[in-house]
């Protein structure tokens, strides 16, 4: 899963230093905006989702800008109807050691919202499943302790078969340094891709 953050204003580009604006309120999630697009439904994969925060500037004027970030979701085709697919899944989410701290059945999600790892998930490389940017030719993923958000769905599909929905995302931070700040983590498809491999593994019998 990759976000992409754009913010949006009626007037173009919002420079902030040049306004004298500062941003003085909370963030409003869901609300929408003209030519903004649509505000992402809670149980959505993915989607855009569109955000409100308040500018206000030394006199007390305020102005609202609107901030969107997309989330982009990577979806594999399975035979196998969902509920078997679901559980190949779950399977599949310990075969790499990714503790599972919410599923529902029901609705056939799961995931962790907040995984903390360093180097490597299961048999797969960080620097292969995220991008955290880096420096000298050393991607921050190989360095960088990360806290993802790993979440999956599984939908039938009119073939009777399923599609496998996942969003990977997440920060990082240098442990060897005293810095706070968070660097924003992008999915570069190789745990989506090992996910689907272990399940149509454990699909097949092997």
């Amino acid at each position: 899963m990759v976000k992409r953050p754009l913010m949006l204003h009626p007037g173009g580009p919002i420079r902030l230093a040049a306004a004298g604006f500062l941003l003085a309120a909370g963030v409003v999630s869901g609300a929408c905006a003209s030519g903004a697009g649509r505000a992402a439904r809670a149980d959505d994969m993915g989607g855009a989702q569109v955000q409100t925060a308040v500018l206000q500037n030394a006199s007390g004027a305020a102005r609202g800008m609107n901030m969107v970030s997309v989330t982009d979701v990577n979806k594999t085709l399975i035979s196998s109807p969902p509920d078997q697919t679901f559980q190949a899944l779950s399977a599949a989410y310990a075969t790499l050691n990714i503790p599972i701290t919410d599923i529902n059945q029901q609705a056939r999600t799961l995931g962790n919202a907040a995984y903390r790892v360093r180097r490597r998930i299961g048999d797969v490389p960080t620097m292969r499943a995220v991008d955290c940017g880096g420096d000298s030719g050393m991607p921050n993923a190989e360095t960088y302790q990360l806290i993802l958000s790993i979440q999956s769905r599984v939908v039938p599909n009119d073939a009777g078969g399923s599609v496998i929905q996942t969003t990977v995302e997440g920060v990082g931070r240098n442990p060897t340094t005293s810095a706070s700040s968070d660097v924003r983590c992008a999915s570069l498809g190789g745990l989506e891709k090992r996910l689907s491999e272990l399940v149509k593994q454990r699909l097949a019998g092997k």
